[in-house]
């Protein structure tokens, strides 16, 4: 196999998990960023600010402000200021979001959780390894070139 079909097969691996979740949350009724804030709203522990969700997503601050104000709207979420901030806000699930999350995202997790099981601690291990040693040769060929402003981690 030469470079650019390994760079297609990559390419298109990255498209199917994108499109597996995108599916699920059309399946589910939801917008993809606001399943995404769900998801994240479950699996972090503490406190999660709208920052926080444009740290770990990475999608656009307009594209997370909006996705958390249609949950809000819809009561699944609600903005809390948090003590000893100027104008910080918590976004916390609501009893109707928790209800929400057990039939959306908690059965993502679980689906997840027994895909990891499925391919077993070794194979999770070495595909993590990879992938993030790709990553990382990535962005080192990307800066070389300038093609990056350095802010991606």
């Amino acid at each position: 196999m030469d470079t650019k079909e390994y760079l297609l097969k990559i390419g298109g691996q990255e498209k199917q998990f994108d499109a597996l979740y995108r599916n699920t949350a059309v399946l589910f009724g939801l917008p993809d960023c606001a399943m995404w804030v769900l998801y994240y709203l479950t699996v972090t522990e503490g406190t999660i600010t709208q920052q926080d969700l444009i740290e770990k997503m990475m999608f656009p601050k307009q594209t997370i402000n909006s996705a958390v104000i249609g949950l809000e709207k819809k009561g699944l979420v609600e903005l809390t200021m948090i003590p000893g901030t100027r104008n910080k806000k918590k976004i916390i699930l609501t009893r109707s979001g928790s209800a929400l999350v057990n039939n959306t995202v908690g059965r993502i997790l679980k689906a997840e959780c027994r895909a990891v099981e499925r391919m077993g601690v070794e194979a999770m291990t070495a595909f993590i390894e990879l992938h993030h040693r790709f990553y990382d040769c990535l962005r080192c060929e990307f800066q070389k070139d300038g093609l990056t402003d350095g802010t991606q981690e």
